[in-house]
């Protein structure tokens, strides 16, 4: 599948390393109708609450299928999402399909926590959101819904505010690549040039506009309600090695939801016994001894 695309830009590869256990797929209308390809997670036993996993750009849900199933196993009904345009959600034709990031938010992410909420109708109502899919709670439905948020890696994708060669290599796309690619073919074909998985023109052409400015979508979006609305508690964490969500990115992102109780976790990876973590290893079984990081406290929400 090549290198994958986040919140930020395409790094490494993601893979599904193991088979999920307790996963059914299921098919999760968005709010305006689109049929999402999903998979529900299911305590085999007392279910303690739910959560909705929300994946990062481009990233398709069966790369967290392993911690989904973590989840699941202890006691949290969990849901995973292929947003409008990726992983079973594709189109068949990709000219003329309409997609952008704020539709994954207001249409996709809403649809996924009616739709989860209606199958566990009791327990808290949680969120797991790894790069955009934390960035962008504000323009769900009903954010003040929520009772409580972990993210990993959740930041601007600020090209400037990532480190090293990197940030030179995102600003590339940015300013050319995603804007060249997506006039030519229609969409961006990520995937064609070991990039990941393809994105709709719309969404590629958003993430770019957001990634040249400092506030990233704050221009835009800064004064949706939402973003206020949120007043769970949340659990920022952060991989210390991560090119993407740097402090710089990740402390202005943070600060547009100034009622949600924050707060954050840096994870340096020589101190929990690995050479890396970075922005995607997280969910990686062989980082599995990370996640109680974020299990624990979410059942600790129950």
């Amino acid at each position: 599948m090549g290198n994958i695309a986040m919140s930020g830009v395409p790094a490494v590869t993601p893979t599904k390393d193991v088979a999920p256990q307790l996963g059914v797929d299921v098919q999760v209308p968005a709010l305006d109708g689109v049929r999402l390809a999903g998979t529900f997670f299911e305590p085999k036993g007392r279910i303690r609450g739910s959560v909705l996993l929300l994946s990062g750009t481009g990233i398709p849900r069966h790369f967290y299928a392993s911690f989904a199933d973590h989840l699941a196993s202890r006691g949290l009904a969990t849901l995973t999402l292929d947003y409008r345009g990726i992983g079973e959600s594709r189109p068949k034709r990709w000219r003329g399909f309409e997609a952008t990031k704020q539709d994954w938010a207001r249409k996709d992410f809403s649809g996924g926590f009616e739709w989860l909420e209606q199958r566990v109708p009791h327990g808290p109502r949680l969120v797991f959101g790894h790069s955009v899919g934390g960035q962008l709670l504000g323009l769900m439905d009903r954010p003040e819904a929520i009772d409580g948020v972990v993210t990993f890696g959740t930041s601007f994708g600020y090209w400037r505010q990532m480190d090293g060669p990197y940030g030179w290599f995102v600003g590339g796309l940015w300013y050319v690549g995603i804007p060249l690619l997506t006039r030519l073919f229609g969409y961006m074909p990520a995937s064609t040039f070991g990039l990941g998985e393809d994105l709709p023109a719309g969404v590629a052409q958003e993430w770019a506009r957001w990634g040249r400015r400092a506030d990233y979508f704050t221009t835009e979006l800064g004064d949706s309600p939402g973003f206020s609305s949120l007043r769970a508690p949340w659990l920022a964490l952060y991989a210390t090695d991560d090119a993407i969500a740097t402090p710089a990115n990740a402390q202005p992102m943070l600060a547009l939801y100034p009622n949600a109780s924050t707060r954050v976790e840096n994870l340096e990876p020589a101190e929990h016994g690995h050479r890396s973590i970075g922005h995607l290893s997280f969910f990686s079984r062989k980082k599995s001894d990370l996640w109680p990081l974020a299990s624990d406290w979410l059942v600790a929400r129950t």
